[in-house]
């Protein structure tokens, strides 16, 4: 498979295919005279030292059967999201706890203001 060498990343949110290395894909538009126009996959860290290589061409996705790197994808993803809405969970215990502890602080300020009120008067 080949791919272009002066390619435009596209920006789509709707884009489900993850790489080799579990990321979500870049397509871009390849600019070869025999492919022009044409739309791919391609991993978000091309032409880097930690490119997978992984390429597919858009229109051929639909075609391939559903293997084990999209599966996997799915499950990282899934895990991502259960991970978030724990740590979610998580800060919204914590944001609890700093109200009650910052009420015992203005209640404890307030009941010496008031102490100290009353002995100097």
């Amino acid at each position: 498979m080949s791919s272009s060498s002066s390619a435009m990343p596209i920006r789509n949110s709707s884009n489900r295919i993850y790489c080799h290395c579990n990321m979500q894909c870049a397509v871009y538009t390849s600019h070869k005279s025999h492919s022009e126009g044409r739309k791919f996959y391609r991993c978000s860290r091309n032409r880097s030292e930690d490119d997978c290589n992984f390429f597919r061409w858009c229109d051929e996705v639909n075609d391939l059967p559903y293997d084990s790197d999209l599966r996997c994808a799915e499950e990282l993803a899934k895990i991502s999201l259960s991970h978030i809405l724990s740590l979610r969970d998580e800060i919204l215990k914590i944001k609890k706890l700093l109200v009650i502890i910052l009420s015992l602080v203005v209640a404890i300020a307030m009941k010496n203001l008031f102490s100290s009120c009353i002995c100097n008067c």
